[in-house]
């Protein structure tokens, strides 16, 4: 795909997402498109680096040419706080190596040489180990340091912190049953800590008031979580083999499903099933455990979690002054449901 198209798909995207408003709307959505120029022109080389691991590429978890969320929700929280021409590529390249970061270490959980990180390897081509998480966090850290504002840093700090302890639950929750309690803190603690690290630091970015940056992060916070159910809605979407590698995916690093764990609370047959699917059961298998999640009003849990943060996401703004990228931010809770597969997850 030449340089036009991939500037015409990325304008036709964030218009199918946000649609037209008024002038300083479109304007607003103008910036998004310039913002994410900048931004993909040097996500590479910044995730290159020195020091990479041997044999590591995160060539293997870019897609370029993507609207990405988090460095969208940079730009976004830093213009509805009063950023005026602040440069918000260096605090999204850290955000987005921070989810990189998060995406290598989940699919190298497992002890050395168990099963689970055999699986791993496998699903990943090799490509995925916890050298390159570290070596991604680590950049992110770094490009974090370089900010003008100082608060950036200790904000990156802090997230670090969050996500270690999302793993840990993660390393805990492969060694028994996930309750909706550790659903919860499992999003809080990755799509919520790192989507609260985005709107957080677009806000200490434009030097907002303590009160502005903290209900951006509380919007960042829920608008994190509906955005982990919607990839539970997603999966169940997925053509039956890409099902069957997802959960794989799940099982291996530890990551709760909202529609499995309701519906095995109804249906004790599901264990059964989704035993059947991580063994190979085949589309037959895949299909029979979707319509038991289904039948169990396992969906319906998880579109209620995306409307319920949804809207706490959306009343978090009021603290947030009116303008035309407040009100993209609050498009993008209302929306999320209908329109989210337009950016990358």
């Amino acid at each position: 795909m030449g340089e036009q198209d991939t500037t015409r798909s990325l304008r036709d995207r964030l218009r199918g997402f946000f649609g037209h408003g008024e002038q300083d709307y479109d304007q607003a959505v103008d910036e998004l498109e310039r913002s994410q120029e900048r931004f993909e022109s040097r996500l590479m080389d910044i995730a290159l680096g020195e020091g990479i691991p041997v044999g590591f590429n995160p060539e293997s978890h870019l897609a370029p040419g993507v609207p990405r969320i988090r460095p969208i929700l940079v730009t976004l929280a830093n213009s509805a706080a009063g950023g005026e021409a602040t440069d918000t590529t260096d605090v999204a390249h850290a955000a987005e190596l921070l989810h990189l970061a998060v995406a290598v270490h989940d699919t190298a959980l497992g002890r050395q040489g168990g099963r689970r990180r055999r699986v791993a390897r496998k699903l990943l081509g090799g490509a995925a180990h916890w050298l390159g998480g570290n070596h991604l966090s680590l950049r992110a850290l770094e490009v974090a340091r370089v900010s003008s504002t100082p608060e950036i840093l200790g904000e990156a700090m802090t997230t670090l912190r969050e996500l270690a302890e999302g793993h840990a639950l993660a390393e805990d929750l492969r060694h028994r049953d996930a309750t909706e309690s550790d659903y919860r803190e499992y999003a809080e603690g990755h799509s919520g800590a790192l989507f609260s690290f985005c709107t957080r630091s677009g806000g200490q970015l434009a030097g907002a008031e303590r009160p502005v940056v903290g209900a951006l992060g509380r919007y960042g916070l829920h608008l994190g979580v509906a955005w982990h159910g919607i990839e539970d809605q997603w999966l169940l979407e997925l053509p039956p083999e890409e099902i069957s590698r997802q959960l794989a995916r799940r099982a291996v690093a530890g990551r709760p499903t909202l529609s499995l764990i309701t519906a095995a609370r109804q249906d004790p047959e599901l264990d059964r099933a989704l035993d059947d699917v991580l063994t190979g059961g085949g589309t037959a298998a895949v299909e029979e455990l979707v319509e038991r999640v289904l039948a169990a009003g396992g969906d319906r849990a998880v579109r209620r979690l995306v409307v319920e943060e949804a809207l706490a996401a959306k009343r978090a703004l009021a603290r947030v002054p009116e303008s035309a990228h407040r009100d993209l931010m609050d498009r993008i809770a209302g929306g999320l449901t209908r329109n989210g597969h337009l950016f990358a997850a």
